[in-house]
């Protein structure tokens, strides 16, 4: 439909979200106390996250549920990482700004500095403001 003003929604898997979800909480909490110990729980949450979209990756390049077979949804939600995904509905630009505070974490994690902590915490309120809520505050 043209001229629409909302987002499309997109599916995801629900687990991708929860580890999102653990990402998230643990870039509140690192913004708030970057110290080595957070550091560390954000890590996890990163390196957690990146196993889930390895699953993924490797789910969606296999044959299993492909249409070679006679399937035709794989593919349909995003982090799938077997036919029976539960899936949640968010909208496309939440999905994308969850994306960038992803990529704004790894950075930090990379090679902190102080434009990188900045940019976290832009990432964060770009989220929440996309989620029409305040972010919470460091």
């Amino acid at each position: 439909m043209l001229g629409r003003d909302k987002d499309d929604d997109v599916a995801v898997d629900a687990t991708l979200e929860l580890a999102l979800g653990a990402v998230e909480d643990a870039i509140d909490a690192y913004l708030q106390d970057p110290s080595p110990p957070v550091r560390t729980q954000l890590l996890a949450a990163l390196e957690n996250l990146d196993q889930r979209i390895d699953s993924s990756d490797a789910y969606e390049s296999s044959t299993i549920g492909s249409a070679a077979l006679g399937y035709s949804s794989k593919g349909a939600v995003i982090g799938e990482t077997g036919s029976a995904s539960a899936a949640e509905e968010i909208p496309e630009s939440e999905l994308r700004a969850q994306t960038s505070l992803v990529k704004a974490a790894k950075e930090e994690m990379r090679a902190p500095t102080a434009e990188t902590l900045r940019q976290l915490g832009a990432a964060r309120q770009t989220l929440a403001a996309v989620r029409g809520r305040d972010a919470p505050t460091p």
